[in-house]
């Protein structure tokens, strides 16, 4: 019987790794990450619903990529906000490709999320890497795309849960 190694895409930590480095440089990993199953299963409905959207799409500009993140980032605060109230979630998919992305979030977390350099970077981070060298192959670039976009929801989240933390929020 052979066994098979588990294999991992160097695209798709690649990608991770632009959105990390992203978050680092706009100081959103100064403590241990936020996490929550209630998270996951957020980032789980989200990402089946974006995914169903990109399948619709041949390609991307730069601004459409831009407006995936910034969307995906807004999206973790609506999540947030909705844990933070024992709300479900029902993501719109406003917003997605064009840049008119609604906040549904808590009012403190609207202007932070807002003024936010984050989504923008990550972005630009993940476009780069589709220029370089280390580019995904054309049959990664979904992969890449949606493990950078996850990375974006999460590291969101953290950003969420700290900014209603430093305003006193109680998560129960």
């Amino acid at each position: 019987m052979e066994t098979q190694l588990f294999s991992r895409s160097v695209a798709a930590q690649n990608a991770a790794r632009c959105v990390v480095e992203a978050a680092r440089a706009n100081g959103l990993l100064d403590a241990p990450v936020a996490v929550d199953p209630e998270f996951a299963e957020a980032e789980k409905a989200l990402m089946l619903k974006v995914l169903a959207e990109l399948g619709k799409k041949e390609n991307l500009s730069a601004d459409e990529t831009s407006s995936l993140f910034s969307f995906v980032f807004a999206k973790s605060a609506e999540a947030v906000t909705n844990f933070a109230n024992h709300r479900g979630n029902d993501f719109e998919m406003l917003g997605l490709f064009d840049g008119k992305i609604p906040i549904c979030a808590e009012e403190k977390l609207t202007e932070r999320f807002k003024t936010s350099l984050f989504p923008r970077d990550a972005a630009q981070n993940f476009w780069d890497l589709l220029r370089s060298d280390a580019a995904p192959r054309p049959e990664e670039r979904l992969l890449s795309l949606g493990e950078a976009l996850k990375w974006c929801f999460r590291l969101g989240c953290h950003f969420a849960v700290k900014v209603l933390e430093e305003n006193r929020c109680v998560f129960l």
